[in-house]
């Protein structure tokens, strides 16, 4: 038990210091999902489901023949790795006991071999939701998929869900910060554009003796006639009044 505590402990610290703030999403849940099966003895596949516009998808994998367990369950609407995404509850199921549950993530399972699920939700939330999709920005399962019989035992079930819920308080804060950060660049834009607006309607009232209203009208139809956007248009006054109007 402490072995595979180590190795956990490891693997996340390994994975944790190799993340990049630009490594797009999909690409980090991949690395996660192959950790993941190289952790867990028993351990065959992995994929991971995310939810978008409250649909749900296969965004990394590692093995793409076991794809049709999660498609099973997509269009069944029903599945371990949906229950555990909806409900943020860790979900173990074997083959016999999954048919009366899940009939068609059964039947898909046995067709592949598939003898035992793990589905760990990621994005758990601080405190519990009827709908965790209405309330979460990012909301998925990390799918582990044993040709075995019994594999996962209640230990090693404990050490991934440890595992994927601190790699996805990592994921989450950069998606939040990635927002962020985007947001505070379009607030910076849109400034620097009408300080850019205010500045060349400035000059053009001087230029051309205009009221205020005279003037963002001609710098509109300016605009219009060189098939430019009104910042362009105002940079380009406010950078070379000249250049316009004549020196």
């Amino acid at each position: 038990m402490m072995d595979q505590f180590r190795d956990t402990a490891s693997a996340l610290r390994e994975l944790t210091e190799s993340i990049r703030l630009d490594e797009p999403r999909d690409d980090l849940l991949e690395r996660v999902a192959k950790k993941v099966v190289g952790l867990l003895p028993g351990a065959d596949a992995a994929t991971v489901t995310l939810y978008s516009d409250n649909e749900p998808s296969t965004v990394a994998v590692t093995d793409e023949s076991l794809l049709p367990l999660d498609k099973a369950q997509y269009s069944a609407n029903e599945g371990p790795c949906l229950k555990a995404a909806e409900g943020g509850t860790i979900v173990r199921t074997r083959l016999e006991t999954a048919a009366e549950r899940w009939p068609d993530f059964a039947a898909a399972a046995e067709q592949l071999g598939v003898r035992t699920a793990l589905a760990c939700p990621l994005f758990v939330p601080d405190e519990a939701h009827v709908n965790r999709r209405e309330t979460e920005p990012l909301t998925g399962a990390l799918n582990v998929w044993s040709f075995e019989e019994n594999a996962f035992d209640p230990v090693e079930a404990a050490l991934v869900a440890m595992f994927t819920s601190a790699i996805s308080a990592i994921i989450l804060t950069a998606s939040r910060w990635a927002a962020a950060e985007k947001q505070a660049d379009t607030l910076v834009a849109a400034l620097e554009t009408r300080d850019a607006i205010a500045t060349a309607k400035g000059i053009v009232m001087a230029r051309l003796e205009l009221n205020a209203e005279e003037a963002f009208r001609w710098l509109t139809e300016a605009s219009q006639h060189t098939n430019r956007k009104i910042r362009e248009i105002s940079v380009l006054i406010a950078e070379d009044p000249g250049a316009v109007f004549g020196r």
